[in-house]
């Protein structure tokens, strides 16, 4: 039993001593033993000298709401709750993580059935931690920053919840504590689908070689087929059944480019038909591995579910799409740039504040060091050409030929708002460490691409300023007015959005397109490999635990 309990009943496992001299005439394992048994383990943990840990005090709350009457003592009940936690797969958790030991409870000693029933409580209120808002934390797993100003979200209690547990529906005591967002159930009914079709083997894999384009002759277009045949984006009688297929067979015809292109867009690839070094990871990636995308996802849904409860934007950076939605139903939805893998765009929880509009541009010192320099160094005309001027630590512009691009300490680079300025009309900004923010962009025609990974960090969007309009609706026409005479003046200057308004910086390699159908997306800043690592150790660490 001890050892069982070093995770969060080191200290309770220590007092069998104490319970027994409080507990002398106890001989049967009757509810009420069972709940005195409770008592006694559990007021010493909280109110004496025993070391105090958060599940003390989560059980303590559990087990006063009930006056410490037990609640896995009836057979039933241990039923309800061991088909319960076995349906968490389809959540994307392990749900041998919180499976109590049944034996356990086949004993008329009521400190051992106490032990058992703590442990359950336990192990059933981490199972709903763990879906209620992940079994990571978000912060250190996700490297999300969150606002100092941004209160955190309201979330039901577990253990109360728990401890007002009147009837035997175990499975809707879950379904409260299961997130309810759109993304969170899209990615649910994805991971479900992939279960079944699991049945069917393994996708046959195709050889390396160059890439294959359309209308192309070559063997490999047999391997082609039969991938595309058994998932489904190329019809079966399109397949080749023989083993030595006749060389019509192996031309990349119109048919199997847009399987092809269907497939592509389903794991939001460039859709040029062509079979290149992406699009054949892509199509080499196994069942397994498709699994493992959905459950981490739906790890990361969880971590931002309860944020989505109320008006926010979502920018889902690996979608490189950015969403506004009101009461958590989505109004508006526009493309969007993200920060190239060398600079990548961070995940974060903040509140947009305020708007600049005809906005200057700052150069960032890497852009400076990487971009500007190399240009500036060798090209007289390059700043004047985009209208940058360099200023000194005094506030003074200093003529670019006089500098040493050697040595550019406390110099600022500044673009002035006009034509082709790098953020447009407007820069929409929130409080964050890394000096990011939404922008507009001159750059419109690269929004037309699937891949979207080359900004400097900051999030490019696509009409930019129809999300701005939204932003403000519903604070009247004279906010509208003031926006609209503050563009058209052509001056630099900030508008404070009256009700700040929550945004949501996730990184997502599974979710919905623009149509809300479920797609995968490349890994640009390989975090997928981590965060499966992290997600297997510390499920590892649980089964040593318990």
């Amino acid at each position: 039993m001890e050892k069982m309990y070093k995770s969060s009943f080191r200290a309770i496992v220590l007092l069998p001593l104490f319970v027994a001299t409080l507990l002398p005439g106890i001989a049967c394992a009757g509810d009420e033993a069972v709940s005195a048994a409770l008592r006694s383990l559990l007021i010493p943990a909280i109110t004496t000298g025993t070391p105090k840990k958060p599940a003390h005090a989560e059980l303590l709350r559990v087990y006063s709401e009930r006056q410490f009457a037990p609640l896995w003592q009836s057979s039933g009940r241990r039923e309800q709750l061991v088909a319960t936690l076995s349906a968490l797969g389809s959540d994307g958790l392990n749900p041998e993580n919180y499976q109590p030991n049944p034996s356990l409870a086949a004993t008329d000693d009521p400190l051992q059935r106490a032990q058992h029933e703590l442990l359950t409580t336990e192990l059933c209120l981490q199972a709903l931690t763990h879906l209620q808002q992940g079994r990571l934390d978000a912060e250190r797993f996700g490297h999300f920053w969150r606002a100092p100003s941004l209160e955190k979200p309201a979330r039901p209690s577990p253990a109360e919840a728990l401890g007002r547990l009147a009837n035997d529906d175990i499975a809707a005591l879950f379904d409260q504590f299961r997130p309810q967002t759109a993304l969170y159930r899209g990615l649910r009914e994805a991971l479900a689908q992939a279960e079944r079709e699991m049945a069917k083997g393994e996708w046959p894999q195709i050889s390396p070689g160059p890439t294959l384009k359309p209308g192309m002759n070559d063997l490999r277009v047999v391997e082609l087929r039969a991938r595309l045949t058994a998932s489904g984006h190329l019809a079966a009688e399109s397949g080749i059944a023989t083993d030595m297929p006749p060389m019509e067979d192996l031309r990349m015809d119109d048919l199997l480019v847009e399987a092809v292109r269907k497939f592509q867009r389903d794991h939001s690839l460039e859709t040029d038909g062509a079979v290149g070094r992406g699009t054949l990871a892509a199509l080499n990636q196994s069942r397994h591995d498709r699994l493992t995308q959905l459950r981490i996802n739906l790890e990361r849904a969880r971590w931002i579910a309860a944020e989505q409860q109320r008006d926010h934007v979502l920018v889902d950076v690996a979608g490189y799409r950015l969403t506004y939605y009101r009461d958590a139903t989505p109004v508006w939805s526009g493309r969007t740039q993200v920060g190239m893998p060398a600079r990548e765009t961070p995940e974060l929880f903040s509140r947009i504040t305020h708007f600049t509009v005809n906005p200057t541009w700052t150069v960032p010192p890497t852009i400076l060091k990487k971009d500007i320099v190399p240009k500036a160094s060798t090209d007289p005309d390059y700043l004047a050409s985009r209208n940058i001027r360099v200023i000194n630590r005094d506030g003074e512009e200093v003529d670019p030929a006089t500098v040493d691009w050697n040595h550019t300490a406390g110099l600022t680079l500044r673009q002035d708002f006009g034509d082709g300025s790098a953020l447009g009309k407007v820069a929409i900004r929130f409080a964050n460490p890394h000096a990011i923010y939404l922008h507009d962009t001159p750059n419109q025609r690269q929004f037309k691409r699937t891949e979207r990974a080359f900004s400097s960090g900051c999030v490019r969007v696509e009409d930019a300023l129809e999300l701005v309009r939204l932003l403000i609706e519903n604070d009247g026409n004279t906010y509208q007015s003031r926006l609209d005479r503050a563009l058209a003046s052509g001056r630099t200057g900030n508008l404070n959005l009256p009700r700040p308004v929550p945004i949501i910086v996730a990184y997502l390699t599974a979710g919905p397109d623009e149509h809300g159908r479920i797609t995968f997306r490349p890994d640009i800043y390989s975090r997928d490999a981590a965060m499966v690592q992290a997600f297997e150790h510390t499920q590892q660490q649980d089964r040593k635990d318990f």
